[in-house]
């Protein structure tokens, strides 16, 4: 008897469609801005190298003072920030090697004591200098 039960059940399920869809509605708005973050991003390349960090604070205002300061002594380099709770961070100059890092780092650190040498996974090639 029992097996005469496995059998049943065991056809039974074979017959019930295991082919469900899930249907969605996405507002056009949405698929608007994810087609423009898609199409923004895709050509963008980051890669591997290094930065000089000349202040971590988080005193944003500080950080935003530092940055317009050291843009002007500096024109020629980038400056960017970043913010990692509860810091943020101001680094500059987008190198290959270690060792042109360490170069602009004995250049700033006369009015930047604290720089020093950071690594950075998202530095574009046209950031190179």
């Amino acid at each position: 008897m029992k097996q005469y039960l496995f059998f049943f059940i065991s056809f039974f399920l074979l017959l019930i469609d295991t082919n469900a869809q899930v249907s969605y509605i996405e507002d056009s708005n949405v698929s608007r801005v994810m087609n423009q973050y898609i199409s923004e991003n895709k050509g963008t390349v980051y890669t591997l190298g290094y930065r000089v960090q000349i202040l971590s604070s988080t005193d944003r205002h500080k950080m935003e003072k530092v940055k317009g300061e050291f843009a002007k002594k500096f024109p020629e380099l980038i400056v960017i920030w970043t913010y990692e709770a509860p810091n943020y961070k101001l680094r500059v100059g987008a190198f290959r090697t270690k060792l042109e890092t360490e170069q602009l780092k004995n250049k700033v650190r006369k009015e930047y004591p604290s720089s020093f040498p950071v690594k950075d996974n998202k530095i574009k090639p046209s950031e190179y200098l």
